[in-house]
């Protein structure tokens, strides 16, 4: 664990982070509407005035189930796989029966507002099979005609002309939807999409659909105003707290009889001499422990932080890429709060010192990295803050 002071190693020239690309995966469950047309028309027959006369039934929206999950490739782009199961209600010689519908495929989502937290709007389009087991017609002849001469032909908003209807093929989707997430975890989704068969056989119908979404992985959206005010300051930080060095001055004593040249070293306990009095106190794996050398290391810095009362410091806790991300926010809190607690007692003023946890976000080794490597990420920073807004907020 390394104690930086002022952010010294987030906001120094020629320092630079790299974040451990942490993938956010989808999974959902809802309903569906398909504005799918199923047409029966039958009993054609002449009436005594000579005219003729027969029956249309005719079925436009029908229900099912639908499963959505997604992974995402990038901010910006998902790969999603989505099925609904149909239950369709159609005609058979005048009798009204049961069907089901299978629809499943792979799609491509594009997220152009990646930096939108809570509301995500996103283009789709996919390939799909579909499959069904009743009959839906588009011309034909009539059942019960005299004449053995008429046929009838149907048009729907989605087909005109003449539509060949079958049980299977494949269309491409087009749509597009939104994801309104409630929390860090749960959201909902709301999608439309325009299914269009690749063959000239097959009819084209619309699908809405609506569930809830559960997430897991990717960014934190609970990310606090005061995480997005130190992100977006780094480097007025470093503009304004620049390294100082330790300061050695010589006097020279011109006595009487002789000269005498003296050293007199002067320790100023600067955002440097803190970083370097704290470079051996570490955590263990997966511990939130102070070691016993920790312990006599902090007996130093709390006397040096004594020595300036009216400064403000935020103890920040920080972990390494091992673990899943809520449980590194709870170990480096646990982290920043040792230390915090540990300075109380040596008698710095309470009034000094908050404490935070940020998890596993500024990591720089990967999760596979040998522990010895992994062990810098196991820190905890005294980040010195200067403005009275932000100190007033992270102390509410």
């Amino acid at each position: 664990m390394a104690l930086l002071v002022p952010m010294m190693s987030h906001a120094l020239p020629g320092w630079t982070q790299t974040k451990q690309r942490n993938p956010a995966f989808e999974f959902g469950l809802g309903g569906a509407a398909m504005n799918y047309t199923r047409t029966y028309v039958s009993d054609f027959s002449l009436k005594p005035d000579g005219s003729y006369v027969f029956d249309l039934k005719s079925k436009q929206v029908y229900g099912g189930v639908n499963t959505y999950m997604a992974y995402g490739l990038l901010e910006w782009m998902y790969l999603d796989l989505q099925g609904t199961l149909g239950m369709a209600r159609y005609d058979e010689r005048g009798v009204e029966k049961q069907g089901l519908s299978l629809m499943f495929g792979p799609g491509i989502q594009f997220r152009p507002f990646r930096h939108s937290e809570w509301i995500q709007p996103f283009a789709r389009v996919g390939i799909n099979y579909f499959s069904k087991n009743f009959k839906t017609s588009y011309f034909g002849l009539f059942e019960h005609d005299p004449t053995k001469q008429a046929n009838w032909k149907a048009e729907d908003a989605w087909n005109k002309g003449q539509t060949t209807d079958v049980n299977q093929t494949v269309p491409l989707s087009f749509g597009g939807g939104v994801i309104g997430w409630m929390g860090n975890r749960v959201g909902l989704r709301l999608q439309a999409e325009y299914l269009l068969p690749l063959s000239e056989e097959g009819v084209r119908f619309s699908q809405a659909t609506a569930g809830i979404v559960f997430r897991f992985g990717g960014s934190d959206k609970r990310k606090s105003l005061a995480d997005r005010y130190i992100d977006a300051h780094l480097s007025d930080y470093a503009d304004r707290f620049p390294v100082r060095e330790r300061i050695i001055e010589k006097r020279v004593e011109i006595p009487v009889e002789k000269i005498v040249e003296k050293e007199i070293r002067i320790e100023v306990p600067t955002e440097k001499t803190l970083a370097e009095m704290m470079e051996n106190v570490n955590f263990d794996f997966d511990k939130a422990t102070l070691t016993s050398a920790s312990q006599q290391i902090l007996d130093e810095v709390a006397q040096s932080l004594k020595r300036f009362p009216d400064t403000r410091f935020l103890v920040a806790g920080y972990t390494d890429a091992v673990g899943t991300a809520a449980y590194n926010e709870e170990l480096s809190l646990r982290r920043a709060q040792a230390v915090f607690d540990a300075l109380l007692e040596r008698g710095v003023d309470r009034s000094m010192l908050l404490f935070k946890g940020f998890g596993e976000r500024t990591a720089m080794a990967t999760e596979d990295a040998p522990d010895e490597v992994r062990r810098g990420d196991r820190k905890v920073v005294l980040e010195r803050i200067t403005s009275v807004e932000l100190w007033n907020y992270l102390n509410r």
